[in-house]
Formats: C-alpha cells, structure tokens, sequence
C-alpha cells in the first residue's frame, strides 16, 4: 500500500477538490473531511505504485508540498531503538534500551529531531450487580420472590499524554531507522544537574541537550502542538460473580510515527 500525504498546502484547493475527488472515486464533502486535519495529511492509501506516483504528480503541480511512501518502509515505534539510559560523550550521543542494548550515534549522522506529543483515551464502564430485599416483591408474590436484582453502571474516561523525540539518522541519501525518546520510560542521570524534578522538567531539558548537541539537525515541533485524531487500538472485557469491566483504549501514537516519517520525508525532498 503506497501513502500519498501533503505537507504544504498551495493555493486553489477549493477550485482543484472536486477534480481530486473525482480521482480518488470520492464525494468532495467526504474528501474534504479526510484533509482537514494538522499537516501532514494523508490524502490517500493507493495499491498500485503507479497511481500513487501519478496523483503526487498531480498535487505537485497544483503547488503543494507533497510525498510519497510504502506504508511497509515506515518505522513503528516497537521497532525503534527507544532509550532507556543515555549519556553525551563529546560529540556522540550514547543509549541503552530497555534490554541494554547499547547504541551510539554521532552528530554529524543526526538529520531530524521530530518533537512530538502522543495521547491515549483509556474509557472504562463497569456494571455491578447485585440483589437486595424487597418488600414490594414479596407482597405481589405472596412471598414466593422476596429479593431483587439491580445492576449500576458507571463510566470512567482517563487521558493521558507523553512527550517524544524522533532522532532520525541520514547515512548517504537514505534515512535510517529513528531511536525515540519517551518522557515516561527514560532515566535522566544523563543530565546530570540539568535534570528536572519531574519527567517534564527533565524531557524539556533533554530537548535543549539535544539541540545543543546537534545544532546542525533540523528540528520540528508541529506534532506537539497539533492533537492528531486518535484510534481503536485495544479492548479488554473481565468479570467476576458480580462485576463486569470491560475498556476501550484508544490512541494516536501509530499516525505520528507515520506523521514524523513524513516530515523528516518531505524536508529531505524540499516539500515543507
């Protein structure tokens, strides 16, 4: 599947959606709704290579930034290397995963830093249930049915938010794998007394060692300022003789892996 998103609106969308709906086998309405959205916006997901290169030609000539890729050759999170302990040594920047698996990167390697801001949905309902006397019931059935049962339900809904840093690497032309900054799963010894009292303190001041460290890194912030949509990502169910909870989870971290790939993509190939 190849993915077609614009990074940079021209001018004249109003006057070229209906041209572009009608490629796509769409309404303008529903097209519309599609890109309204933070930039960048997924105009469509085509299986053939050669449509997709054709309807990013076409957006190109209309004057918008836009790039192209096979949804395969993007990085999900659980693939990249993600920090748990890091250090700065000199000019190179030095990590250990979860697994202590070492990794290092010098400054002259590091292309992108992708500041960005994931946010989960957690919605919980649970119904209890229970039986208590009832007189009412036992006079209507001539104490045949002396209790009744009565179930509550109350909902819950819980959000929570995590700061992140995609380091993306460039060896050549191509550009590597990212290693990803978590706010709540690194330690900040590495920063010695530039560590925070919070997880918050500490991440805004590994983002200034970061950019200090590699001045000549492009770095971007739109993904922590703009709230991508979130989506389905799991549900649960469990229950005992008279509780029943069941979750719904939801969350937008997949589409800003797939966001900051696009960007660091679009400003290699000069469509920001």
């Amino acid at each position: 599947m190849f993915i077609v998103a614009i990074t940079r609106w021209g001018a004249g969308f109003d006057q070229q959606l209906p041209e572009l709906a009608s490629m796509l086998g769409m309404f303008p309405y529903d097209l519309r709704a599609r890109v309204a959205g933070p930039l960048p916006v997924i105009v469509a997901r085509i299986p053939e290579r050669e449509r997709a290169s054709q309807l990013l030609t076409r957006l190109r000539d209309w004057g918008h930034g836009v790039v192209g890729c096979d949804a395969d050759t993007v990085p999900s999170a659980a693939a990249m290397h993600q920090p748990r302990d890091f250090s700065f040594d000199g000019e190179t920047l030095r990590t250990q995963d979860h697994a202590s698996a070492p990794a290092s990167i010098h400054a002259s390697e590091v292309y992108a830093l992708i500041h960005a801001m994931v946010l989960a949905d957690h919605q919980t309902t649970k119904e209890r249930t229970s039986k208590s006397f009832s007189a009412a019931r036992a006079v209507l059935t001539g104490g045949m049915v002396m209790t009744r049962t009565s179930t509550s339900t109350t909902h819950s809904n819980t959000s929570e938010s995590e700061e992140r840093i995609y380091l993306f690497r460039r060896t050549g032309t191509r550009l590597g794998d990212p290693m990803l900054f978590c706010q709540h799963q690194l330690r900040y010894t590495g920063l010695g007394e530039a560590m925070g009292h919070s997880s918050h303190e500490s991440f805004a001041a590994l983002t200034t060692r970061l950019r200090s460290s590699f001045p000549g890194a492009y770095y971007d912030d739109q993904l922590r300022s703009s709230r991508r949509k979130t989506t389905f990502t799991a549900a649960t169910s469990a229950s005992s003789k008279a509780t029943k909870v069941s979750s719904v989870i939801s969350s937008n971290a997949s589409g800003v892996d797939l966001a900051a790939y696009l960007l660091v993509m679009a400003h290699s190939r000069g469509q920001l």
